[in-house]
């Protein structure tokens, strides 16, 4: 048993020893050696005799050990010693290989993770273009304005007489939170800073985003042609009833060495530049030349000689009376002031403003004012009504800086400052007593230009309208419904469009006059309304900006917060628009007008949000930059009517509102529509270019005071 389980070892042995190439390579390179010793004989452990040849005798091992004589031979040292280099280099080849191989695996995790992070960058990236989506739709309610330091800034405001436009638009502290947050970035945590960064690149790509040349050329062509077209038309319509019965009390003779007859269907633009222009002339010189004496003599003292002049100036038109009136209600704001509580403060100055527009109060302190004269209605509600404004902005003021302790005197020289106090612009008092303040103001560089440039184009504005006024019976035609059905659909279009521009050059000329003096006066006044024809969104229709930065700052702004929630948004639209309601006057045609205007500007919150929504922010997001910018025009192009349609109510009548909306929606279909459209999308496009060469002219002025 012992010998047999030793020979099943030597043969197991015998045949590892045969399958490792390196052994059997070492020992065939030795065969010429011991071939010399010829054949030999070996008993194995079996007890079997065998015969081997020199070759392959060394290949067998003895049950009894090497011949002593081979074992110490020189050469089998040398092929020992070979073999044991062998096997440290297979073992050195085995150790790269194991080695090569755990690369191999480290790279092959490597080329995962990467594959991972390609997929989930181009997963980031697509939701990057949906937020640039999102961000350039609420860039559509952002229109930049000259002046402003801020190209981006959030949409707002929505009315004709003080729609609210947004949080940093109307605060003149915008641009310096902006300025502060870059000083804090370092405070920011870095996702929160790529956050900002992105934002202020897809804002800058919204605005900047160009046409062709050739595109915006034929944009001018086809507006102007059509501007052209339908003026011609309501040349001829004015031509033809220039003559009818149911325009002689508004079709009247007007300057002898033009030859025609006149619109002055506008009693408040006849009355201004006619009857009470003399007198206009001379209370606003008086109080330039007043203002000029004060500051030479008493700079210190100019608020005061204001609010007298001022108060003189409204003793003489409106009587003692009158004057005592709007006193009282200047003092029982001001003790509601004294009580620190803003809601107290804004309910007493809703019930006093409220007192002036509804009967029986309205009869009864219209009765305070001496005399009676042609603008004594229009005079006596802008008076009451700006007083009453005037004096909630100082209570409310006083409310959120009680540290500050205005005094009485402080409301009544904000409140009789005589440029201000008939017609507005309304300013702030927080505004009006930090610039009013100021004890030796310096003008800029080039102001007194501006202001004599602002003096002269307000001029010639006054001279251009009344020509116009004799070729053009815009005013008068909407009037005789029968006449304005006859006219072409171009003619039609015009009428409604002109009437609208008409109201914004209006304002403009009355708030220009205005501010002209004010700026003499050392003030930064409200700048006149923006014009209609930009006016492609809901979020910057308004016509009195000083109105609209009151409802901005005390009401819309601090119910809607960041006008982007559906619900806040809503209540901040309708608590505004029943303010603006309450200042034009409570009747059927204004509910219908608020009721439109609230509900348009709600329609571009939900439209907004609905565009936001993923499958549609993916389809705008795999467009070019301009061809998202002609969609957006599109929609503009709409909402430009809309914007028109909306206020026709007021500015005209609902009938004839009534007849444009037919004429070109329903009898012009679809001929009329689409071409009033598309003239109206060349004018948006063209506006959206003046847009954006604004906003770069801005960032270069800015570059420019950074590198100063």
């Amino acid at each position: 048993m012992d010998k047999g389980s030793s020979g099943t070892e030597d043969h197991s042995a015998y045949t590892k020893f045969l399958e490792d190439p390196i052994q059997t390579k070492s020992l065939a390179s030795a065969g010429d050696h011991v071939g010399r010793l010829g054949s030999s004989r070996s008993v194995t452990s079996l007890g079997h005799t065998l015969v081997e040849s020199a070759l392959t005798w060394p290949s067998l091992p003895s049950p009894h050990g090497a011949s002593p004589r081979f074992s110490d031979s020189p050469e089998q040292k040398s092929w020992q010693a070979q073999v044991t280099e062998f096997k440290a280099l297979w073992q050195a080849a085995e150790v790269e290989r194991d080695r090569l191989t755990e690369f191999v695996t480290v790279l092959q995790k490597r080329v995962e993770e990467s594959n991972s992070k390609l997929l989930e960058s181009e997963k980031k990236l697509q939701e990057e273009r949906q937020r640039t989506v999102v961000l350039e739709q609420h860039l559509e309610k952002m229109r930049l304005e000259p002046g402003r330091t801020s190209v981006s800034q959030k949409a707002a405001s929505r009315s004709k007489t003080g729609l609210p436009t947004s949080n940093t638009r109307h605060n003149p502290n915008g641009s310096e939170r902006k300025d502060s947050s870059f000083t804090q970035l370092s405070n920011v945590p870095m996702e929160s800073q790529m956050e900002e960064l992105t934002t202020s690149a897809i804002e800058a790509m919204g605005i900047r985003t160009t046409l062709p040349t050739a595109e915006l050329g034929l944009y001018s062509l086809v507006l102007s042609g059509a501007l052209a077209y339908a003026g011609r038309g309501l040349l001829e319509a004015s031509q033809d009833g220039a003559h009818r019965k149911a325009f002689r009390e508004s079709v009247r003779p007007g300057w002898e060495y033009i030859g025609r007859k006149m619109d002055v269907a506008d009693f408040e633009w006849v009355m201004w530049f006619t009857s009470f222009r003399n007198v206009i002339v001379f209370a606003l010189s008086g109080h330039v030349l007043f203002a000029k004496l004060c500051t030479m003599v008493a700079p210190q003292l100019r608020s005061w000689m204001y609010a007298v002049y001022g108060a003189l100036a409204v003793l003489g038109t409106m009587g003692p009376w009158y004057l005592l009136l709007l006193f009282g209600h200047c003092v029982s704001l001001y003790v509601a002031s004294l009580l620190g509580q803003p809601w107290l403060c804004l309910g007493l100055g809703l019930v006093s403003l409220a007192s002036f527009k509804l009967d029986p109060l309205i009869s009864w302190q219209s009765g305070f004012v001496t005399g009676t004269f042609d603008l004594q209605e229009v005079l006596f509600h802008g008076g009451s009504g700006f007083t009453v404004l005037r004096c909630t902005s100082f209570a409310l003021e006083s409310c959120a800086h009680p540290d500050r302790r205005y005094s009485l005197a402080d409301l009544l020289k904000y409140n009789f400052y005589l440029p201000f106090f008939f017609f507005g612009p309304i300013m702030t008092f927080d505004r009006f007593h930090a610039q009013m303040s100021q004890v030796e103001p310096v003008r800029q560089e080039g102001e007194l230009w501006r202001i004599r440039a602002q003096a002269g184009l307000s001029v010639v504005t006054i001279i251009a309208v009344d020509i116009f006024f004799h070729f053009f019976y815009i005013l008068t035609i909407p009037s005789d419904l029968k006449f304005a059905n006859r006219l072409p659909d171009s003619a039609l279009a015009g009428l409604a469009y002109s009437n609208l521009v008409y109201d914004w050059v209006k304002a403009a000329v009355l708030f220009g006059v205005v501010n002209t003096v004010a700026r003499l006066d050392h003030l930064d006044p409200p700048q006149p309304p923006k014009c209609i024809t930009a006016l492609y969104v809901f979020a910057e229709t308004h016509f009195d900006r000083g109105i609209n930065d009151w409802l901005c700052k005390y009401v819309y702004d601090h119910i809607g917060g960041e006008h982007s929630e559906v619900i806040p948004e809503l209540g901040a639209t309708v608590a505004t628009f029943a303010i603006t309601t309450l200042w034009l006057g409570p009747c059927d045609i204004v509910y219908l007008w608020s009721f439109l205007n609230c509900f348009g500007l709600n329609f571009e919150l939900w439209v907004q949000k609905l565009a936001e929504w993923g499958p549609l922010a993916q389809i705008e997001a795999s467009l070019s930059e301009q061809m998202s910018r002609r969609v957006r025009a599109l929609f503009g192009a709409m909402n430009f009517w809309a914007i028109i349609m909306y206020n026709l109510v007021s500015l005209n009548s609902l009938e004839f509102t009534e007849l444009v909306a037919r004429r070109l929606l329903l009898t012009g279909f679809p001929q009329t529509t689409l071409a009033v459209l598309f003239v109206t999308y060349c004018g948006v496009q063209l506006v959206k270019e003046r847009e954006r060469t604004m906003a770069l002219e801005e960032d270069q002025k800015q570059d420019k005071e950074k590198l100063e």
